[in-house]
């Protein structure tokens, strides 16, 4: 049998530098549940955290155990490794390996690299990055200042992973204790937050998470603007006049918001076959949307293509409208981005996309009537949606759910609300529209 190994996350409750900082906001996720993960997915054989907060303790038991730290080894001056010898009285292992939280940039794979070295006969291992400069304490290399690609790196112990021999900590009480291996990581991911500063810079460089993602394979040709079926399993031939009625019955809120505004500049995009400019006046409307068939039958400047293609020139619109269209597309950021790019400052920005982390969407689940357009690859909840838009420099004035006056709200749709098996009812909540304006 192979040497077993236990990784240990120790997440204080106190902190000076940061308040609650172990469980802080970074990129959408708690601050821990990034080394939690590069736990998980490597080859440890546990994981647990362990801390003396109940509200750290409330988060991470959703993902691992959770040991309760006494408060004699939890205090300022406590040191890591008695943490790790309090962990090894509750689980054997004989390896045993130290996820700082505040590395959030670390990756599985210098876990493995720390681990392995470990098996194979180093007493501990631990992970470094490479720094070339200039330092006080060689007060000589500082008046010679050779060529930087002449000097040798230093070595600079990033916190990122250590693993260590159960039997070396206990005989040397030091994580790197006997003969060490050393893990070579790429400065890029070697930063770990211990300062409002590391805060801002790191949330630069993890990828926030706004949104899940689904494959899907639609046409938006014949398949979506010919005769298509709805969740209900009603066809509509969209094709048909009757739809530019029911488009804009569904979308009187939007329309009375933007003939409140000043007339001016609008795109539409994804606009389809351009119904809602039939209810604008005065406007110099301008559309554009990748469906050859929609588009032939809309009327103004419209382009077929993307937003992208369009290449429209800065600064140029009062208004834009990107109405369900961000929940059908890969890379919604950069589509957002794009639309940014176009609009003159303090120009207004319209958003609306379904809801897939509704009331309804919980309780009905694969049944969701959002998830029945096979079209819905990109899936956000209002708290994605808002944070992707502040982040995109964009400031949120309001936010609504069109339902009410769309005429859905009834005894029949009510009454489905009480059978998951069957496609959810049409309900408040499942469509959120933003309104903002860029910054």
């Amino acid at each position: 049998m192979g040497l077993t190994t236990l990784a240990v996350i120790p997440a204080r409750g106190g902190s000076k530098g940061i308040k609650n900082k172990n469980i802080r906001d970074v990129g959408g996720k708690p601050m821990l549940w990034y080394q939690v993960q590069n736990g998980l997915n490597s080859i440890a054989d546990k994981v647990v955290v362990s801390t003396d907060s109940e509200e750290i303790k409330a988060i991470a038991s959703q993902w691992v155990d959770v040991i309760d730290r006494p408060a004699e080894i939890s205090g300022d001056k406590s040191k890591t490794e008695e943490t790790l010898l309090h962990a090894l009285q509750f689980y054997d292992a004989d390896i045993v390996v130290i996820l700082q939280p505040t590395n959030v940039l670390n990756k599985p794979e210098y876990v493995n690299e720390c681990i392995e070295m470990v098996k194979n006969g180093y007493d501990s291992a631990g992970c470094f990055t490479e720094e070339v400069g200039f330092y006080a304490g060689n007060p000589k290399e500082l008046l010679e200042r050779p060529m930087r690609q002449d000097k040798e790196p230093c070595l600079r112990d990033t916190g990122n992973c250590w693993a260590t021999k159960v039997s070396i900590l206990k005989e040397t009480n030091n994580r790197l204790g006997g003969n060490f291996g050393i893990v070579v990581v790429p400065k890029e991911d070697s930063y770990e937050i211990d300062s409002e500063t590391d805060w801002r810079m790191i949330e630069t460089l993890v990828g926030k998470e706004y949104y899940t993602s689904r494959k899907g394979n639609v046409s938006y040709e014949e398949e979506y603007w010919g005769v298509v079926e709805d969740a209900d399993g009603v066809k509509r031939d969209r094709r048909l006049d009757a739809e530019r009625d029911l488009f804009l019955s569904r979308h009187k809120e939007k329309i009375e918001y933007i003939r409140s505004l000043p007339v001016g500049k609008i795109i539409d995009v994804g606009c389809g076959r351009g119904f809602l400019f039939n209810a604008l006046d005065g406007w110099e409307s301008h559309g554009v949307d990748i469906s050859h068939l929609a588009t032939e039958s809309a009327s103004g400047n419209i382009v077929c293509g993307t937003l992208e293609e369009a290449n429209y020139e800065s600064d140029y619109f009062d208004v834009a409208v990107v109405s369900n269209v961000i929940e059908h597309v890969k890379d919604p950021v950069s589509l957002l981005k794009e639309t940014r790019r176009i609009l003159k400052p303090k120009g207004k920005l319209i958003v609306e996309t379904p809801d897939f982390g509704s009331a309804v969407a919980q309780r009905f689940g694969g049944e969701y009537r959002m998830l029945h357009d096979k079209g819905h690859i990109t899936l956000f909840n209002i708290l994605g949606v808002h944070r992707m838009l502040i982040d995109l420099m964009f400031e949120v004035e309001n936010l609504s759910y069109p339902y009410f006056e769309l005429g859905l709200f009834n005894e029949e749709n009510l009454m489905r609300l009480f059978d998951t098996a069957k496609v959810s009812p049409p309900m408040a909540g499942n469509i959120l529209t933003f309104y903002c304006y860029k910054k």
